[in-house]
């Protein structure tokens, strides 16, 4: 399994369209509070909730994708076969 495979498979294109679907809305949520709300607390709330959000997400993309690397990497080396004379370790 190469690396384009596990970009073209289904898993992904739904895992970036929620990313991507939650970054606008917050990013929405963003600039209409900074845009049409005075300095209320409930507009800082909202705000500082959907940084919250963003950086949420962005960190769950992120370890979603190392997790998948990782696993994908030991399924590869588990699959491979060992030659004599190399160490099994």
């Amino acid at each position: 399994m190469n690396g384009n495979d596990l970009l073209t498979k289904p898993s992904w294109k739904l895992r970036r369209r929620a990313v991507f679907g939650s970054m606008i809305f917050a990013m929405g949520i963003i600039v209409y509070t900074l845009v049409r709300w005075d300095d209320t607390s409930l507009a800082q709330t909202l705000v500082l909730s959907s940084f919250a959000l963003i950086g949420t997400v962005v960190a769950a993309y992120i370890g979603g994708a190392a997790y998948e690397d990782v696993r994908t990497y030991q399924t590869d080396a588990e699959s491979l076969p060992i030659t004599e004379g190399e160490i099994d370790v």
